[in-house]
């Protein structure tokens, strides 16, 4: 592995680079990560989690928001028609807070209807299974004092706004959600957010929330295989 995406650096308030996927495999089960920088985040935990278990694709790039995901989907999915699991994490980028404006980058009707879209183009370009990852805790106090923002750009209440209409909305698509913002509020964000920002995630918060994600993929394959 070429690298390892928490490493602290002089860039560490920037989204850290994505890992390089796994060579493809033909015995074993192929999960892609879509998402944006704290998918980019954890990715690398994910891949040494499920090493000899599973092949982990994902793009380079950071999937930003639900509207840059949807035009993006077929040039993302492209080769991998057999993947097994999709695991789809998206909200930061909506729920940024305009400077203009102090709401957010995205309504939570347009982001609705952006979730909406995803899952009914998932479902036209893949039979995998698809899990919906919610968004995940945010410190705002740590964002106003921070040297790479200096202000609040998300805020909870939104965060939580918004995963409850994700959450509404993946159910009623039959997909599994990946409570991540539980998770969190339950093992204690301050030892999984990066300090220096309040939104990506610590060296030590990579490996919590990739291990997480991986136990939850596993789930998902399992029950995959047990219903073919």
């Amino acid at each position: 592995m070429k690298f390892r995406l928490c490493l602290v650096s002089i860039f560490a308030f920037l989204p850290a680079f994505a890992a390089e996927p796994e060579p493809s495999s033909p015995t074993l089960p192929t999960v892609v990560l879509l998402g944006d920088s704290i998918r980019m985040n954890y990715q690398a935990s994910v891949v040494k989690a499920l090493k000899g278990k599973a092949v982990i694709s994902a793009p380079k790039d950071n999937c930003g928001h639900t509207t840059n995901i949807l035009e993006n989907l077929d040039r993302w999915l492209a080769g991998q028609e057999k993947a097994q699991v999709i695991h789809v994490n998206v909200g930061l980028h909506d729920m940024f807070l305009e400077t203009k404006t102090g709401k957010p980058r995205h309504t939570l009707e347009l982001y609705e209807k952006n979730l909406r879209a995803i899952f009914a183009k998932l479902d036209e370009l893949s039979n995998a299974r698809v899990i919906f990852a919610l968004t995940t805790v945010v410190n705002e106090n740590l964002q106003a004092e921070s040297e790479s923002y200096g202000r609040v750009v998300r805020r909870n209440e939104d965060v939580e706004t918004y995963n409850a209409k994700a959450r509404e909305v993946a159910e009623e698509f039959e997909i599994p959600v990946n409570d991540l913002y539980g998770f969190m509020k339950k093992v204690g964000a301050d030892k999984i957010l990066r300090p220096s920002d309040g939104i990506h995630l610590s060296p030590e918060g990579c490996d919590i929330m990739g291990n997480e994600v991986a136990r939850v993929i596993l789930e998902n394959l399992s029950d995959a295989n047990s219903t073919k």
